[in-house]
């Protein structure tokens, strides 16, 4: 009769979690490993807007399936691309402004804005203003990249002494955990200062100069030079001719590949990752020079 009633309690915990997980939209997926990338459409592999390091968890919009793309809401480091001219103070100027995945015409658009709609401008490039994604524009991750990530129970719910058995058996499984902000060191009697979402998923150096805000110049490259895989690198010319890394430098391949070899001035932060002896620059800023 025991057996028969703790089976019930079983049964019943089971529909009680099942109830549930169909009550909180929020499913959450996990990168499985490498990188992982965010795209703006997904019948273009050339839209990848940004990359998500091993580890990081996104919230899932829709029902989770093994259709071949899932859509996700953007994290943090995700941005699209506004035509400067259609935004003052932050305010759209013109109705069914158009915003694209990249800083140029040739991008195609993934969603428009209304007059008068505000926006959260994060950065620019000559004529385009990156900003926050409206909430109707979608972003898309392949399927077979990430992995579903489990559906914990109620804290304020206490499991029954009949019931002690199973959740035992939710205690001991694995749990995947990711953090989503990375917190560094700061000096005494200030506020700890907060890495970007560009940096998720690296380790800082305990140092007080992180985030310091700098301005820089030289010539753009092709990154992943060194222990940190980056989109590109900062170099500058020597005296021989050749050239020497200055910092890696975390922006949007997307809009900054077909500049390679350009002069440029990088205006943003500056920070120190374990295991590497170049700075990473998070850039705010990124202007050519002719």
């Amino acid at each position: 009769m025991r057996l028969g009633l703790h089976r019930l309690s079983v049964a019943a915990a089971a529909v009680l979690i099942q109830a549930a997980a169909a009550e909180d939209p929020a499913c959450r997926v996990r990168v499985i490993e490498g990188r992982a990338a965010v795209f703006a459409s997904t019948n273009a592999l050339r839209e990848a807007v940004a990359w998500q390091p091993s580890g990081s968890d996104l919230a899932v919009r829709g029902e989770l399936t093994d259709a071949p793309w899932v859509c996700v809401e953007p994290p943090e480091n995700v941005s699209v691309w506004v035509y400067r001219e259609l935004v003052k103070d932050g305010v759209v100027l013109a109705d069914k402004s158009r915003v694209r995945s990249g800083a140029g015409l040739s991008f195609r658009p993934v969603g428009s804005l209304n007059k008068g709609e505000r926006v959260e401008v994060r950065g620019s490039y000559g004529d385009w203003l990156r900003i926050k994604p409206p909430p109707d524009v979608r972003f898309w991750m392949l399927r077979d990249q990430v992995e579903p990530l489990a559906a914990m129970p109620p804290e304020d719910v206490e499991p029954s002494p009949a019931d002690e058995s199973m959740a035992l058996a939710v205690t001991n499984a694995p749990v995947a955990v990711a953090s989503n902000l990375t917190v560094v060191a700061a000096p005494p009697a200030e506020t700890p200062v907060a890495a970007p979402p560009e940096l998720r998923g690296f380790a800082l150096d305990n140092t007080a100069e992180q985030g310091a805000r700098v301005v820089l110049s030289g010539i753009l490259d092709w990154g992943t030079v060194g222990a940190v895989t980056a989109p590109f690198c900062l170099v500058a010319r020597q005296a021989d001719g050749d050239t020497a890394p200055v910092c890696h430098l975390m922006a949007p391949a997307l809009t900054y590949g077909p500049h390679i070899g350009a002069s440029v001035v990088v205006e943003g932060t500056r920070w120190r990752v374990k295991g590497s002896s170049l700075p990473v620059v998070v850039p705010v800023s990124v202007r050519i020079v002719n």
